[in-house]
């Protein structure tokens, strides 16, 4: 029997095939895409191994892939693989050109037929001439993105494709499958014309190689930074503070400085506490200055970049002599030669500026390293701001006011960033007295006022500059107590799983496909990506495709969670649309296509991931309903790479040992006492004995929420209180609900309490709740239909599609979501929700949205105590305590819950909110508070 080759290829009958990997002849079947040696039937054995070691190389190189090129082997052996392997010839042609070059492509045949392999049978003599100039140069993305759009591209515009040339450190196209990368490009590119097409092509490479490049000067910029002098030079800026210290203590005593006039002196503002903070603004400005150096220098080169901040150089140079200057660079024992005050640095470049010495290569080594320990200096001075401020000044020994001579010269140079407009700095000043308003409420209540060196706005500047230096636009406020804390190195946010990604060409194209799959139509007249992208996510269907929840069976279901037999990986399964979007936005494929969704949903196909140890996704995998079991239907790694066959192997053994459906039970799980002998009971049926009384009790409920309903469907802009607009509002994504939130509260700031009492009406779980005991018990699992997951069973998902049960769920699902919504709110500091809270406060409101905030390990706005830490009694009219059962904020646990707090991590009994409580007080977003603080708050939310 003939030997059944890849790609829809038979072998000549009188041919043979062996493995590379054993050397054995197969006459017909073999394994799945292997990669075999053809030759001659009589050949001699010898000269077989020779080829097959000699493919066996150039798989070593380019992978299993390479083999199906049909490459040359000598005395008549070519390579090929095995029916099975995925994708088609263009992919093992380019691997193999990648491996053999211009000048070994004559192995795999006659040019014309490599172009036509690569092109399509429309290829050219220009397109070749082209191909070969860019297979030549190694432009392999531009060679693989015109492989790739030749189907849907033509010869004269592949030639464009092919001129394109991405800089260098970039590559568009990484690590992907031609074949992939082509059936998502006709998905999304086909309603459009030729000239369209190109358009949209060029310039998702333009947009590609921009985001790459941002990437790559992210980290080049923090690569110019030297961290490693960081400990050496914290001790020498702790030597040189300490010796500062001895200097004002010993000029403030009589005589000489002894130990018993050492532990005679008390510190106070005066005599020490205003030398030290001033000396320590002159730091923080110093390291500011040196940091937005480095950064201009980055972006516009040396004598650009120091010319954007000249000004800011000379205006902090002038504030030292040459004696300060001398004092901080004498030599500190063995400590290394770096200056005990950034200053020094500074004042370094400035002189060279105003000497106007030649601005030269030696000019430039000169700044460079000077810049080079800006970040260094610039986090030490930060610990020793923490470490001052927080620690060794005692807030009695703090005056009413303190301002900064430093820093008003400063700001009348420098100005403030936008990032940290002082109409928008809700922190409270670090000053004797608590509860003092912040700069940002007296600029609001007398425009002329100024700010002082006590509002620490110049940290805020000098957390920036750090976060700046590494990447980012500005730091992240964290929570704090008395002193302004930052997050200088933040996570990226996640992007949402449906906007097509432009890390990679691959990933940006099936972003758009998934997106195409789901129901979107592709806009009209459309020559950008970012407006096609736009368009797509624009589509209503696509919000409607993702509310899908799907059918696995139980056998399957078990295993979910489970490592993979014989491998370290993990089988994550997917119930739910969304899933499968955050899915292929990381793989590039099409699993959350419309077609896999629809398989998915009437239980005829299961889709799962196998994660590593690092969670990582590995490979897809869909599983097919077989008779009694399921088997492998498709199964493929990141952008639709092939998989190791050992792993696929494994996937198949544990697929074959599934059965499609338990022995038949009871899907909810009924609690009954063994029947007696020979007596036949049918199953318990939730829909028939639960329905009747449970739509009852919904009718009852319903009619108590209509208040609540009209709320909610006004989040949508609905003032009827149409029962129908709840379907399109639980379908829409969390994003998409918070927006709609603050919308509303927006253009209703006093509804605030009546939408967060909407939100705790739950006609469907008041309905549950009012159910038999002895009904609950018989049928445990009914209280599943009033939670936001996956319904756990057919015969409950049977009973809530009652149009008034329907209607009941979809008001308690958007109830819990917009609890959550409002929670995201809270976190990022909503100017809606912060006007509706400090406007129209309530403690049913204000309690919850407390603790939550309490909760939080890391905050993105400024927050401030409202009491002490370690105290259990929380200040104002009325006072209150954290822990009396009977009190509001006891009480305020159930909601604070769903705002997003993580419940595990509360650890039992709430033991890690009560260490919030003792490091930090109990927490509120500075924003929310008005001109007489939280007890002013307080009083107002208890008089409306």
């Amino acid at each position: 029997m003939a030997v059944l080759l890849a790609f829809g290829m038979v072998a000549d009958r009188n041919r043979r095939a062996w493995l590379v990997e054993t050397g054995e002849e197969i006459d017909h079947d073999g394994p799945e895409g292997a990669a075999v040696v053809l030759g001659d039937k009589d050949s001699d054995p010898a000269r077989v191994a020779i080829a097959c070691a000699d493919l066996a190389g150039l798989i070593e190189i380019g992978g299993t892939v390479i083999a199906g090129a049909g490459i040359d082997l000598g005395e008549g052996f070519v390579s090929a693989r095995l029916a099975g392997a995925s994708g088609d010839r263009r992919d093992a042609v380019l691997a193999a050109l990648r491996v053999l070059k211009v000048g070994g492509a004559w192995r795999l045949g006659e040019r014309t037929a490599t172009l036509v392999a690569l092109f399509g049978v429309t290829a050219t003599k220009p397109l070749g001439a082209a191909a070969e100039q860019a297979i030549g140069e190694g432009r392999w993305a531009a060679v693989v993105l015109a492989s790739a759009a030749a189907d849907v591209l033509g010869p004269e515009q592949l030639v464009r494709v092919l001129e394109l040339r991405a800089p260098d450190g970039v590559d568009p196209v990484p690590d992907s499958v031609p074949s992939g990368l082509a059936a998502t490009l006709r998905r999304v590119l086909e309603p459009y014309s030729g000239p369209r097409r190109v358009d949209l092509v060029l310039d998702l490479w333009e947009q590609v190689c921009a985001r790459q490049l941002a990437v790559l000067a992210r980290e080049r910029l923090v690569a110019s930074h030297d961290l490693g002098v960081l400990e050496s030079l914290r001790e020498r800026y702790h030597r040189f503070d300490e010796s500062q210290v001895i200097e004002l203590v010993q000029g403030a005593s009589a005589g000489p400085l002894t130990l018993l006039t050492a532990i005679r002196f008390r510190p106070a503002w005066r005599n020490l506490w205003k030398h030290s903070v001033e000396r320590l603004i002159q730091d923080a400005l110093a390291a500011t200055v040196l940091l937005r150096a480095a950064v201009a220098v980055h972006e516009f080169g040396v004598s650009a970049g120091i010319d954007r901040v000249r000004d800011e150089i000379s205006v902090v140079s002038a504030q030292f002599g040459r004696a300060e200057i001398k004092k901080a660079q004498r030599p500190a024992g063995q400590l290394n030669a770096l200056p005990g005050r950034p200053i020094c640095h500074v004042h370094d470049i400035d002189a060279w500026l105003r000497q106007q010495q030649p601005r030269n290569a030696a000019f430039e080594r000169f700044v460079r390293a000077r810049l080079r320990t800006a970040l260094a200096y610039a986090v030490v001075v930060q610990e020793r701001c923490r470490t001052l401020f927080g620690h060794e000044i005692p807030r009695d020994a703090l005056p009413d006011n303190w301002d900064s001579n430093s820093l008003r010269a400063w700001r009348a140079v420098a100005g403030h960033t936008a990032y940290r407009a002082p109409e928008d700095w809700h922190t409270e000043p670090l000053v004797r007295k608590h509860d003092q308003p912040s700069l940002a409420i007296r600029l609001a209540q007398d425009p002329t006022a100024v700010e002082q060196a006590s509002d620490l706005l110049w940290l805020a500047d000098l957390a920036d500059a750090v976060a700046r230096a590494r990447g980012h636009e500005a730091a992240m406020p964290q929570h704090y107590y008395r002193v302004p804390e930052f997050d200088t190195n933040p996570s990226e946010p996640q992007p949402d799983p449906l906007t097509p990604r432009s890390d990679s060409i691959p990933l940006a194209v099936a972003g758009a496909a998934q997106l195409v799959d789901l129901g979107a139509t592709v806009p009209e007249r459309c020559r950008d990506w970012a407006r096609l992208c736009a368009g797509l996510m624009g589509s209503g269907a696509v919000a409607a495709a993702l509310t899908s929840e799907f059918e696995v069976a139980e056998p399957v279901l078990a295993h979910d969670g489970a490592l993979l037999p014989g491998t370290a990986l993990r089988i994550q399964l997917a119930r739910t649309a969304a899933r499968l979007a955050e899915w292929s936005d990381y793989m590039g494929n099409c699993i959350a296509g419309g077609w896999y969704q629809r398989e998915a949903v009437r239980g005829r196909s299961i889709l799962l991931a196998l994660r590593d140890e690092h969670d990582v996704i590995q490979i897809n995998v869909e599983l097919r309903r077989t008779g009694q079991g399921w088997s492998v239907c498709e199964i493929a790694g990141r952008f639709n790479r092939e998989p190791d066959p050992a792993l696929r192997q494994a996937v198949r053994n544990w697929a074959a040992t599934l059965r499609a459906e338990e022995p038949e039970a009871d899907p909810v799980e009924v609690v009954t006492a063994e029947p007696p002998v020979r007596v036949r009971r049918s199953a318990p049926d939730p829909v028939r004995e639960v329905g009747p009384v449970l739509h009852e009790a919904v009718r009852k409920a319903l009619v108590e929420s209509e208040p609540a309903l009209r709320v909610l469907v006004a989040l949508a802009g609905d003032d009827d209180g149409d029962p129908q607009t709840l379907t399109a509002l639980r379908r829409s994504s969390a994003e998409r609900l918070t927006e709609m939130c603050a919308a509303f509260l927006d253009s209703r700031p006093a509804a605030l309490p009546a939408l967060w009492a909407a939100t705790w009406g739950r006609p469907l779980a008041a309905a549950v709740d009012s159910l038999e005991p002895a009904l609950l018990a018989r049928y445990p699992r009914l209280r599943t239909i009033t939670a936001d997951a996956p319904l756990p069973s057919k015969r409950l998902r049977a009973l809530v599609k009652e149009p008034d049960i329907a209607t009941a769920r979809s008001m308690d699902l958007i109830a819990l979501r917009a609890r959550a919504a409002i929670g995201r709110l809270a976190r990022r500091g909503d100017p809606a929700l912060s006007r509706a809270v400090t406007g129209h406060p309530t403690p049913d409101v204000l309690c919850p949205l407390i603790l939550a905030t309490t909760c939080a390990s890391s905050h993105r706005i400024p927050v401030v105590a409202i009491s002490e830490p370690r105290a259990v009694t929380v200040p104002g009219f009325p006072i209150t305590s954290l822990s009396d059962v009977s009190g509001p904020w006891q009480a305020a646990w159930p909601a604070a819950l769903e705002l997003g707090i993580d419940e595990p991590e509360l650890g039992s009994d709430g033991e890690r909110f009560w260490e919030h409580v003792a490091g930090r007080g109990l927490l509120i977003p500075a924003v929310w508070l008005p001109a007489g603080g939280w007890p002013a708050l307080w009083s107002r939310a208890h008089a409306t």
